[in-house]
Order: C-alpha cells, then sequence, then structure tokens
C-alpha cells in the first residue's frame, strides 16, 4: 500500500541588508587602474581558526590552500566562458 507522505516545507527567513553593509575585497591589475578579481556579499565572513595557525609556516600554509580553492575557482569560471581558451582550435594549419 502506497502512502502520500507529505513532509513539511521549512518557511524562509527574508534577511535585508543595507547597501553600505556590502563588503567588498579585491586583486588590482598590474597597471593599477582595474580590479582582476572581487570577492564581494553581504554578511561576508572571513575567518580563521587561530587554534591551528601557531607559525608563519602554518599561515603560509592556509594561505597556499585558500588560493588553490581561487583557483579552482578561476578555472571553472574560464571553462565555462572561454572554452576556446582551453582547447584551441586545431583546425588552424601552422604557417610553418
Amino acid at each position: 500500500m502506497t502512502e502520500d507522505i507529505q513532509i513539511p516545507q521549512e518557511s524562509e527567513e527574508v534577511v535585508s541588508f543595507k547597501k553600505s553593509d556590502r563588503m567588498n575585497y579585491g586583486v588590482v591589475g598590474y597597471d593599477g587602474n582595474e580590479l582582476m578579481a572581487v570577492i564581494s556579499g553581504y554578511d561576508l565572513n572571513i575567518s580563521f581558526n587561530m587554534k591551528l595557525i601557531n607559525s608563519l609556516a602554518d599561515a603560509e600554509a592556509y594561505a597556499n590552500g585558500m588560493a588553490d580553492v581561487f583557483y579552482q575557482a578561476l578555472m571553472e569560471q574560464l571553462i565555462a566562458e572561454k572554452a576556446d581558451f582551453v582547447n584551441p582550435d586545431t583546425t588552424a594549419k601552422p604557417i610553418l
């Protein structure tokens, strides 16, 4: 015998922010005029587990790990938007 099971829907809480609450972090390009990357958002929380960072080597390892996270995000976006960059046109004949 089959029964229809009703799962109660959780009500979503609505949160609003002022425009001034938006946080922005960015990396400026070599020319100093344009941002190469931006992290922005409302309720953006960057926290570090200070119990685990006990030396400069620990801090550098953590920063390198975060760099890897952002590198993966960059590669995903690059592949999604510029797939021809990853897979160049092989039909073009060499000039030599």
